[in-house]
């Protein structure tokens, strides 16, 4: 059955991203400047709104309770998507933002009740196409060969935040994530600490690497995304830019000289990284996750600077907090190694994926790096999806196959397959057949097309958040329902700028940059690529294409957890893709413009990734409970009649690893 049904407005992307990216599209064309609508008129204005109130409680004016319906969004809010299998697919496209939020707002009891019925029954309905839900799967159906199994998911492409962006520029095919991207590595040490999965070397994937070597380059360039943020920033030849001021080049080498920072801030920033000395206690885990990261790093290294704030913040949540200092358990800082915290790993050691202490490891940012293929982890998300659906990328004979290769659309959802995927279907009700300790089966109802359908399946796991398995589960028990309530969700967005060539930066003499300001973004940098049989799968010379990955976090400083999540997203949603090219194109010309760079000539195309909620944010609490009661993650994993729950979110931080290791607890749970 395809999957490849282009409605109108979906034609109308496509004559904006065609299948052979120019630079005219882009940059100085009929895009820049087009006065793309916003959300709603009032978009703007939420988030000004988002106040407390004085009880501490959510303000009157809280955005969420604004009635902004969120579902009017065209494909020029969404903007290009690239060439390729995930050219309409690029992060929340207003295609599933505008399902998402009609279902938030809308009674689909009466729809529901109508929908048609399907005559069909499978031994297990996973909601959800990302690595919990598609690990999920891989597990179950290597318990059960026999199974039939039906992932169903509301985007166009598998694969959650495990998708990339593909371009064409000057004979070039680039590729670059949209969100998950980076393994562990190298192997053995990702073992040591933890965050490794068993399905790596069970599907076959390398367990070592060579990376490319740049040609006609004397920069040092890193191997991936986040390590020149700031944990090995002795690694890469990086470059600091204030607005106004001269690219400070290597700051940490030379005592930040000519960096626009007073002398607090530079001895504060020396301090992060000398310190070793925590308090000891044998309740270490649980103390941090007593206190937000803002509190330690006032209480326990002396630093009360809102300019480290402003200088940690988008570095914690691009690395996996979701938002800043204020609002995150110290416990989910030091398990994104984030400066002082990080120092309980040294001493006492790291909890593996299952939990367990795993102690005696040193300090992982001395050894430990990421391994990311050209698009992030979708290189590993595509190996699991062609175990379930073997020919789904045709004759794959190399890794290079398997990542490049097109999508058979004709098998995805086909009768013949024991494992079916059926894409672009939001489901929007899953319920037992009778009472929840009884019943033998469940109904998995959905809305494809503008139609709603119901399949049956024996057993279902939900892979998705808990934002929407607390709205779609419609028995759910209250203990479940309350523990979902719990989790809060912020924003992130990936922009992918593909570059004709990157010779301003070779001759800045920066491989990495960070600029400070209220501008867009925040990092970016070049990266060296896996070797991957034997070729390069993307050039490193700086006279040929590449591309850089932007990481946009959206920190509101001083609201609380709950509100600053809305708050985030709300100003995420409400920037147009014409709004966001320019921010680029500005923000690249005042960092670059020194090195020769012109946004006409070297900018071949940007894309726009938003990742609504991206992470689950973690305030204080979250990992161990509070007052003796379990954690919200140990009840949302209990199973409920024959409904599993299964997400990253569940461990706190969601790595790929994490994903998978859930999706195989729920489906080991299955009897």
């Amino acid at each position: 059955m395809s999957d490849r049904n282009d409605s109108n407005d979906r034609t109308q992307s496509n004559s904006i991203a065609s299948s052979k990216i120019t630079r005219r599209d882009f940059v100085g064309g009929s895009l820049v400047g087009s006065g793309v609508a916003l959300l709603t008129a009032k978009a703007p204005a939420l988030v000004s709104k988002a106040e407390v109130a004085s009880n501490g409680g959510p303000s009157r004016e809280f955005p969420q309770t604004i009635n902004a319906p969120l579902t009017g969004l065209t494909s020029a809010w969404t903007g290009p998507g690239g060439v390729g299998d995930y050219k309409y697919s690029n992060g929340n496209t207003h295609l599933e933002a505008n399902a998402g939020h009609a279902f938030r707002n809308s009674d689909f009891k009466q729809q529901v009740q109508n929908a048609t019925v399907l005559d069909e029954e499978y031994d297990l309905v996973i909601v959800g196409a990302g690595f919990a839900g598609c690990g999920a799967a891989y597990y179950y159906q290597k318990d059960h060969p026999d199974a039939k199994i039906l992932i169903c998911d509301n985007h166009e492409v598998f694969g959650g935040e495990a998708r990339h962006n593909e371009f064409e520029v000057d004979g070039y095919k680039l590729w670059a994530p949209q969100g998950s991207t980076g393994a562990a590595w190298p192997l053995e040490k990702a073992k040591n600490i933890g965050m490794y999965g068993p399905i790596w070397e069970e599907l076959g994937l390398p367990l070592d690497f060579e990376w490319q070597k740049p040609k006609n380059s004397k920069l040092k360039i890193p191997v991936d995304n986040y390590s020149p943020m700031h944990i090995q920033w002795e690694a890469q030849d990086l470059g600091w830019f204030h607005e106004g001021h001269k690219m400070a080049i290597n700051p940490w080498k030379n005592r930040f000289k000519n960096v626009p920072i007073d002398e607090k801030t530079k001895q504060d920033l020396l301090w992060m990284e000398v310190y070793r000395q925590p308090p000891e206690r044998e309740d270490w885990a649980e103390w941090l996750d007593s206190m937000t990261y803002k509190e330690f790093l006032i209480n326990e290294m002396g630093i009360n600077n809102p300019n480290i704030d402003e200088y940690l913040n988008p570095f914690a949540a691009a690395m996996g907090t979701g938002l800043g200092t204020d609002v995150v358990s110290a416990y989910q800082a030091f398990n994104f190694i984030q400066p002082g915290v990080n120092q309980y790993g040294r001493s006492f050691g790291r909890m593996g994926l299952g939990g367990d202490p795993i102690v005696g490891i040193g300090d992982p940012t001395d050894y430990v790096y990421l391994a990311s293929f050209p698009g992030g982890n979708t290189g590993i998300l595509r190996h699991i999806v062609q175990r379930l659906i073997p020919d789904i990328f045709g004759n794959t004979q190399s890794i290079n196959d398997v990542l490049a290769n097109p999508i058979n659309w004709s098998i995805i959802d086909h009768a013949s397959q024991s494992t079916r995927m059926r894409l672009k279907s939001l489901v929007v009700n899953v319920q037992h057949d009778g009472d929840a300790e009884s019943a033998e089966r469940a109904f998995v109802t959905y809305l494809k097309d503008g139609q709603m359908f119901r399949v049956t399946g024996k057993n279902v796991i939900m892979a998705g958040q808990q934002h929407m398995n607390k709205r779609v589960v419609s028995d759910l028990p209250s203990d479940h329902k309350k523990a979902m309530d719990s989790f809060f969700h912020s924003p992130m967005m990936m922009v992918n700028v593909a570059l004709t060539n990157w010779e301003f930066m070779e001759k800045l003499g920066v491989a990495s940059v960070r600029w400070f300001g209220d501008d867009l973004g925040w990092f970016t940098t070049l990266r060296r690529q896996m070797i991957l049989d034997g070729k390069e799968p993307m050039p490193l010379d700086p006279s040929k294409p590449t591309v850089l990955t932007m990481y946009n976090s959206f920190c509101l400083p001083g609201l609380p957890v709950a509100e600053q999540c809305v708050a985030a997203r709300m100003k995420m949603f409400s920037m147009s893709y014409a709004e966001i090219e320019k921010k680029v194109v500005n923000q690249f010309t005042k960092m670059f413009g020194p090195g020769g760079f012109d946004a006409r000539r070297d900018i071949a195309g940007i894309t726009v990734n938003r990742q609504g909620h991206a992470y689950v944010v973690t305030p204080p609490g979250f990992f161990f409970g509070k007052d003796g009661k379990p954690s919200a993650s140990d009840i949302i994993r209990k199973r409920y009649g024959k409904i599993g729950f299964a997400h990253s979110e569940l461990k706190g931080y969601q790595m790929w690893e994490g994903a998978v290791h859930e999706g195989e607890r729920a489906a080991h749970e299955i009897t």
